[in-house]
């Protein structure tokens, strides 16, 4: 019995379709065509059988950092998953060494809409009958209308469009209009719509042809070959598989390979690439679409969709909006295919109205001095470990005792690297990998756990178990469960968060320290474990994680945040209740920006309302904490008076942070001042250092702390 195979590929990010579809959850994942999420329809819509062929359940090959979200949707489905996006060569050659080499292998993307599913399968049986023969076959759009966004296949001839399979002639880049009438006219141009059918063995004999680097590298990066289980999940080896190189398979084989095959086909296809082809899923004429919290007065042809905030619209036509709590999108529908530049310059991952010289003199310093400097520097060689300081010069001081909290902050800080695409000969790779053997095997305590400090060399100085060392612990893991997809780093997030729960309630609300901060509650500590929370949901789509969101948003309202004065306490007692003196008074103008941004994220995730809590702890630190040269201080009192006259890099760092999620709550280019007046006084653009402390009189200090590259990719590594 001959068996098809079906692999989905989820490697879209659906930038056209922003703010909906968003790098944290692309079209894909969204239930844009129907009823369920478009990659559910994508493998519904596949047959049981064609003939005496029988389908597998459908697989796919993604991210790795998308696992739950595809075990949600394809809970049978095998998964193989790559650490990194390398097009979709790597992806199909993938999937062909996942097969047995005389299986059919049916490549689908995972974010299509095609109507007629009866047409569908007809074009899949006349697809097997070439794809059985050895041919490469690609299944071709007859064209409705002259489209540039689209590539498109040349046939030989316009009668070879009606054929049940015939030769491609060539493959043709997206053209511009007038070839693209010409196209349509002529009558022998399909578009391509990037789904596959071969025998596995045809596939990776053309790989071995025409990209031999590619069917390597994968071959290597690729834990097992062969057919693959329900529910299986192979994931792809990080090294090798970053030396498959990074192109189309229409390009590394298709265009190249001797026998391909087209099967033309009319489908009611469309790729859902922009609000334009949205609106003509839901109505073709002139009337208005409105999806979601949406009105429109004195207007017609226009397509509204919002995820959340409410739209209205007058006296304009033929435009589409698209809103959620992410952003908006206005554009007219002509222009719908061309907002990529817009959407770069608007979405989360860069920051909106700052100059782009100023972001790419914060990045540059980022990614070729600190980033590099500490993945050369930061790890101790000879002993394991992260080390706790650099000199000035970036020497690593090799005889200092690390702190528990060093090494999650540093995993922490590479794998946002990687997630950032930054890899620089697969240094961040390494350096997740290596802190997270560390956290699994020396970091721990003999009590269970992890240790509060340790030896410089090997060995627990502190075997104590502490909330703050293990909520970075459980966002360390998280975040690099997140880059990588790592089962170990599931593991030991999992691992955290349980041992938070059992070791660290004391019967009062949230969590303490007993064995490093007894008598105490620190606001800290739970700041950081909500960050490890929403960092975890977005990664696991864990359920516990959003209740554990929920009860520190609620912690914060009822203990942490003081309304009378806008700001965040530190130090509490066991029940909550305020401390007298210093210790009680204490603010950190740094906590307080941090939290802003962290509240904004609640927000995103959950969409509780968190929004004027943010505002006004900004408003507080603006207006109370920053000493006379405009920098934020340390600490102060509620009325602003100073506890520490000091200001360090960090608080500056989470100041620009909060501004840029929150640019109204300042003069119109005040982030960008900002910005410019921390790079002016705090870092040495030439070199990895930096000014970790400003007081007045002071000369900077020697050392740089390994707690700060973990600031500095927060606030300034997306840029």
């Amino acid at each position: 019995m001959i068996m098809m195979r079906p692999f989905i590929l989820c490697g879209g990010a659906g930038t056209r379709l922003w703010p909906v579809s968003t790098p944290e959850r692309p079209k894909q994942f969204h239930a844009l065509s129907g009823a369920r999420a478009m990659i559910a329809e994508t493998a519904a819509r596949l047959p049981e059988r064609l003939g005496a062929i029988e389908l597998a359940p459908a697989a796919a090959v993604a991210g790795a950092r998308w696992r739950a979200a595809l075990q949600a949707h394809l809970p049978d489905g095998p998964l193989v998953l790559e650490p990194a996006a390398r097009n979709s060569g790597p992806a199909v050659a993938a999937a062909a060494l996942c097969a047995a080499r005389d299986d059919l292998v049916l490549i689908l993307p995972a974010d299509h809409h095609i109507a007629d599913v009866a047409a569908f399968h007809d074009a899949l049986a006349r697809g097997v009958d070439a794809a059985a023969d050895g041919a490469l076959v690609t299944f071709g759009i007859r064209p409705g209308h002259a489209a540039t966004g689209y590539g498109y296949i040349e046939l030989d001839s316009a009668d070879a469009a009606s054929a049940p399979f015939t030769p491609a002639r060539r493959f043709v880049e997206k053209p511009p209009r007038e070839t693209a009438e010409a196209y349509l006219a002529g009558g022998r141009h399909v578009w391509n719509a990037g789904i596959f059918l071969f025998r596995a063995g045809a596939m990776i004999e053309a790989l071995e042809r025409h990209a031999p680097q590619m069917i390597e590298a994968v071959r290597a990066a690729l834990p097992a070959a062969g057919p693959m289980a329900a529910g299986e999940m192979r994931m792809l080896a990080r090294e090798a598989f970053a030396r498959a190189p990074s192109l189309s398979i229409d390009y590394a084989v298709m265009e190249k390979a001797e026998r391909v095959n087209v099967v033309p086909v009319s489908m009611g296809w469309s790729d859902l690439g922009d609000l334009r082809a949205l609106k003509a899923l839901h109505g073709a004429d002139g009337r208005s679409v409105l999806i979601g919290p949406a009105a429109e007065d004195a207007g017609s042809g226009n397509f509204i969709l919002s995820t959340g905030p409410r739209v209205a619209v007058r006296g304009l036509s033929a435009i589409a909006v698209a809103a959620s709590p992410d952003g908006v999108l206005v554009t007219t529908l002509d222009d719908a295919a061309e907002v990529r530049k817009a959407v770069e310059g608007a979405s989360r991952s860069a920051a909106p109205n700052l100059d782009p010289a100023l972001a790419a003199r914060a990045r540059a310093w980022v990614h070729d001095h600190m980033l590099p400097c500490w993945a050369q520097a930061g790890w101790d060689k000879a002993h394991g470990g992260f080390v706790e300081t650099l000199s000035r010069d970036g020497a690593p001081h090799l005889d200092q005792p690390r702190r528990g909290r060093v090494a999650p902050r540093q995993v922490f800080t590479f794998a946002t690297a990687l997630m950032h695409g930054w890899d620089e000969g697969g240094a961040a790779s390494r350096l997740v990998d290596l802190g997270l053997d560390y956290l699994d095997g020396p970091a721990r305590s003999p009590e269970g756990g992890w240790a509060h400090g340790l030896e410089a060399g090997a060995g627990v100085s502190d075997a104590r178990r502490d909330l703050y060392d293990h909520a970075f612990i459980a966002l360390g893991a998280a975040r690099a469960f997140q880059a990588t997809g790592e089962a170990r780093a599931e593991r030991i997030a999992l691992e955290a968060f349980a041992l938070i729960d059992d070791l660290m309630r004391d019967g009062a609300p949230g969590w303490a320290s007993p064995e490093t901060a007894p008598g105490r509650k620190l606001s800290n500590p739970h700041m950081h474990l909500l960050e490890a929370s929403l960092v975890w949901h977005e990664a696991s789509a864990d359920p516990d994680a959003l209740s554990r969101i929920a009860e520190l948003a609620w912690l914060f309202e009822a203990f942490m945040f003081d309304p009378a004065s806008g700001a965040v306490g530190e130090v509490f007692s066991p029940d909550w209740s305020r401390l007298s003196g210093e210790e009680g008074a204490r603010i950190e103008p740094g906590h307080c920006y941090e939290w802003a941004w962290l509240l904004s994220e609640v927000q995103r995730l959950t969409a509780r309302d968190t929004a004027s809590w943010s505002r006004r702890l900004i408003a507080f630190a603006d207006g109370r904490g920053a000493g006379p040269d405009g920098f934020s201080l340390d600490a102060v009192t509620a009325d602003g008076a100073p506890l520490m006259a000091t200001a360090r890099a960090w608080p500056q760092l989470e100041r620009i942070r909060a501004r840029l999620r929150f640019p109204e709550t300042a003069a119109p280019g005040q982030a960008g001042r900002e910005l410019a007046a921390f790079l002016d006084a705090y870092i040495d653009e030439a070199s990895p250092a930096w000014c970790d402390r400003r007081e007045a009189g002071g000369a900077p200090q020697d050392f740089l702390p390994a707690s700060m590259p973990y600031h500095f990719m927060t606030a300034l590594g997306g840029l």
